[in-house]
């Protein structure tokens, strides 16, 4: 695994973020959040700390969506995994 499975995990999660419907105003909240955080690494990559924090965003968002959204919660555990064996 490398950047370029990490970065595309994020595009693919982040084009599923921006199509996700049927959420209340909490759930649309965290996706848009998460959505614009993928986006800013996504244009600036080198950022190590963002990468850790937006693991713990979706440490956090799994938990609130895994039941509504198992698509988006399946793309954000890859994430995670890339994140975990880059040692972030």
């Amino acid at each position: 695994m490398s950047q370029h499975k990490l970065r595309a995990d994020l595009e693919a999660l982040h084009a599923e973020l921006r199509q996700t419907n049927s959420v209340d105003s909490h759930q649309r909240e965290l996706l848009q959040t998460l959505s614009d955080d993928i986006h800013k690494l996504l244009t600036r990559p080198d950022q190590q700390k963002q990468y850790q924090g937006l693991g713990d965003q979706l440490g956090e968002a799994i938990a609130q969506l895994e039941a509504s959204h198992p698509r988006v919660t399946l793309l954000m555990r890859q994430v995670i995994d890339s994140l975990s064996y880059l040692g972030i």
